[in-house]
């Protein structure tokens, strides 16, 4: 109950509703690195992080990924298939072990039309999903490649971030992170401490950022 209750999808929702919720949900436990599912292929459904990191993410023809986002406990992915299309429209594998809460497409609808105020909060996720998205097109788009680590290091502050991780959501290469963080470190705007990027100057890199 308690880990339901943490979920967008369903917070604020009083416990008859969460009752009904809870015997829909199939556990699923993947080991970091491991492959969740696949770009092109048909779609289990929605999934609820319930602990760990995953990444989402588009691959090219030549091997190179770009992630379009790290999902943490609480929040949802591969919504999109359940009311648009049943394909997976990205990849999705495990940055560290992670325990999931799968929840089908029939179920997913049967549950709005016998609870609609759920449609509300699913409305609310999809809209902030919508907004990240918008964000990341603009960064991309529009900001330079500083600018850009910048403002992932503050997105996921107090989380452990490979330099590859991060490259791959700046949409660079590895050494050109290396360099960044390189430099904001001199400049006394992070600290590393082996795997740890600290934020010492929350400020500087902000305006990095903007």
């Amino acid at each position: 109950m308690e880990d339901i209750k943490s979920i967008d999808y369903f917070k604020s929702l009083n416990e008859g509703i969460l009752n009904d919720v809870m015997p829909l949900f199939r556990e699923e436990n993947y080991e970091a690195g491991e492959n969740i599912f696949i770009e092109g292929d048909k779609s289990k459904g929605i999934y609820f992080v319930m602990g760990g990191a995953v990444k989402v993410y588009k691959s090219s023809k030549d091997g190179r990924e770009q992630i379009l986002k790290l999902i943490y406990a609480g929040d949802s992915f591969n919504d999109v298939t359940v009311f648009t299309s049943d394909i997976n429209p990205a990849s999705a594998d495990a940055v560290t072990n992670v325990k999931l809460y799968l929840l089908s497409r029939e179920n997913i609808i049967g549950l709005i039309y016998k609870h609609p105020e759920i449609s509300l909060n699913i409305i609310k996720s999809m809209t902030e999903k919508l907004r990240y998205l918008t964000g990341r097109i603009e960064d991309l788009s529009l900001k330079h490649t500083q600018e850009r680590i910048a403002k992932i290091l503050l997105l996921f502050e107090g989380k452990k971030l490979s330099q590859k991780i991060i490259a791959d959501i700046a949409g660079t290469a590895r050494e050109v992170v290396s360099r960044a963080l390189k430099d904001f470190s001199s400049h006394g705007i992070i600290k590393i401490d082996k795997r740890d990027i600290i934020i010492l100057d929350k400020k500087k890199l902000k305006d990095l950022g903007e």
